[in-house]
């Protein structure tokens, strides 16, 4: 095979240049905004690199629609310069997003884009097998690039680090990481767009077909489409038995399953019908009749979270997506069609109505959230009219979570404005850390501007312990790790050590705490052997009855009501918890973290345990 000439690759090269020109522009600030990043990280980087990438697939399919009809020099101008004005939009946008939303918001948008360039040449015109060689070349050339663009950093890599030992040369470690995003925006999207067909008659006169493809969707993509299938009919087996609503995992499932299942049937698209293929045909019937009930599951399990905690753009999201997979199964069942180009069609639409205007994933969202809250204030009377009144109320530990979990979504998604109105001067009289009418810019304060708001309303819990917004409890004495202990009656100290897993070195012999495997607890050894095993039940259950909640997650108890006593033959000890951090795990609190001090006595002059608090002073 003779290798392509250096005057054939810059030729190659030049003429791609001169047919995606801002394409290649958007590659290159993304590189440049990246590489910047890399030092100084700042919110401007993060805008470029998110807009110029987003322009790689928004510019590609103008290009390519432009290219399809034809469009004059001047239109076909006019038309990039309208995708240049979309990327200036969300560039002004940006800022307006925290950083939770700006990520899903770029990957919708992303998504939804790259759906567009698999069809948009292919808008009123039925060439199938054109449409189906179209994408099954955009699909080899991105594969085929990100190995080449792998190999590339990998070897370069190399080298730069044998100059930098060999010659004694100094390259910052940035250097590698600069390269890497020059390769991935730069070379990446140069290899992909050079391969990017033009001739889009010849693609519908061709009946090539690699034997690769076949063989990866027979022998790779069915057999995983059957694991997937027997995993979720056994489950659904489960779910009618045990008469339980199904897991919220079952999302993931679902959406593994369709994807593997419709790609495989896109791989062998133009096998369909022929001779000796007969199998694909059936193979897709059986495919649409038995994901139903995986896609009932679905539903089922987004509908009953929806019921419980509202909706969220993840939610909204998956419910769409599990409406599609419905009707797409009866659609391709009853008709038994074999388009395809419905597929990225409606899905590209999906992704574009859900992202703006009121019925967009993010305004329902919103909507949703604020009145979930405004009902559970409204419940315990601490909202009256489209008015905050705070009062001391107690209320199910239950609602008080429910309501600190949607502050911090509203807070760390889509800021406070929905709320704004509720106080009489306004939220930022109460959220004095951020802006209270923008969203947040960083993720770090959600939790203590939710703290703050939910502090405000005058709600209490009626019993059990408060967890924070981000669901932990910290129980501690009112001095915290500064209170004094104290150690009458025994003869050594062993101050601040880590409770739940620790070795330290104690008068020759080691001293270890292990958690329990309920993690409730843990196993304190000495010298190898084991000196007692501590509970920490009674003191989360003190906590819930007689705790002081200075805010929500932090509970006070007094330093007696901290102490464990242990008794044993030789040996009399306490400890003296200076930190107890719980988490809420499926509803339960259990320890992650856990200080304290370890008073010991040994020896045939031990004193008697002193009493321990079987309450609070």
């Amino acid at each position: 095979m003779k290798l392509p000439s250096v005057e054939r690759l810059a030729a190659a090269a030049w003429a791609t240049a001169r047919r995606f020109p801002v394409v290649l522009a958007c590659a290159v600030v993304a590189a440049i905004a990246a590489m910047r990043a890399i030092n100084a990280e700042t919110a401007l980087e993060l805008r470029l690199v998110a807009t110029a990438s987003l322009g790689l697939p928004l510019l590609t399919g103008l290009t390519l629609f432009a290219e399809r009809w034809q469009l004059p020099r001047p239109r076909h101008w006019a038309l990039r310069g309208l995708g240049v004005a979309v990327l200036a939009l969300y560039y002004w946008q940006w800022p307006n997003w925290g950083e939770n939303i700006a990520g899903l918001r770029h990957f919708h948008l992303t998504a939804t884009l790259h759906l567009l360039v698999a069809f948009i040449a292919y808008l009123g015109v039925r060439e199938p097998n054109g449409f189906w060689h179209f994408n099954r070349t955009l699909f080899f050339r991105f594969g085929l690039g990100a190995i080449y663009t792998g190999v590339l950093f990998g070897g370069l890599a190399i080298a730069l680090f044998g100059i930098e030992n060999l010659f004694n040369v100094d390259i910052a470690d940035e250097n590698y990481g600069r390269l890497f995003f020059f390769l991935g925006f730069v070379f990446q999207t140069w290899f992909v767009l050079a391969g990017v067909p033009d001739d889009f008659e010849q693609l519908e006169r061709r009946d090539d077909y690699p034997a690769g493809l076949r063989v990866f969707a027979q022998y790779v993509l069915l057999p995983l489409v059957a694991v997937y299938l027997i995993i979720l009919t056994a489950y659904l087996g489960r779910v009618v038995i045990t008469t339980t609503w199904p897991s919220g995992w079952i999302g993931l499932l679902v959406s593994a399953l369709a994807a593997f299942g419709i790609l495989s049937l896109l791989l062998v698209h133009p096998r369909r019908g022929q001779e000796g293929h007969a199998w694909i045909d059936t193979y897709a019937r059986i495919f649409w009749i038995l994901i139903i009930p995986s896609i009932v599951m679905l539903l089922l399990a987004i509908g009953q979270r929806i019921e419980q905690y509202g909706i969220t753009e993840r939610r909204y999201l998956l419910l769409l997506l599990g409406i599609w997979l419905a009707g797409a199964a009866v659609f391709y069942t009853v008709t038994r069609s074999r388009e395809i180009k419905g597929i990225p069609l409606t899905l590209a639409i999906i992704g574009a109505v859900t992202f703006v205007g009121p019925w967009s994933a993010y305004a329902v969202a919103e909507r949703s959230q604020t009145g979930r809250l405004e009902d559970l204030l409204s419940t315990h009377g601490v909202m009256a009219e489209g008015r905050i009144s705070p009062a001391v109320v107690e209320i199910p530990p239950g609602d008080w979570q429910q309501i600190n979990d949607v502050l911090l979504y509203l807070i760390s998604w889509h800021g406070t404005s929905a709320i704004d109105e509720w106080f009489e001067d306004g939220v930022a009289t109460v959220d004095t850390i951020g802006d209270a009418t923008a969203a947040s810019p960083r993720v770090a304060e959600a939790g203590r501007r939710a703290t703050l708001i939910a502090d405000h309303f005058g709600l209490v819990p009626s019993e059990g312990l408060l967890a924070d917004p981000y669901g932990f409890v910290d129980i501690s004495p009112p001095g915290g790790r500064n209170a004094a202990v104290a150690v009458s009656g025994f003869e050594r100290a062993v101050f601040e050590r880590n409770l739940l897993n620790g070795r330290y070195p104690f008068e020759g012999d080691s001293l270890t705490f292990e958690a329990t495997p309920d993690s409730l607890g843990t196993t304190i050894g000495l010298g190898g052997g084991e000196l007692a095993t501590v509970s920490f039940a009674e003191l989360i259950a003190r906590a819930g009855r007689f705790g002081t909640t200075t805010a929500p997650g932090r509970v006070q108890l007094p330093p007696d009501s901290l102490r464990l006593d242990i008794s044993g033959t030789d040996v009399t000890a306490r400890v003296q918890i200076t930190l107890l951090r719980l988490r809420d795990r499926d509803g339960e609190l259990r320890p992650t973290r856990a200080t304290g001090t370890l008073l010991l006595t040994r020896g045939e002059d031990s004193p008697a345990s002193p009493d321990s608090p079987g309450s609070p002073p």
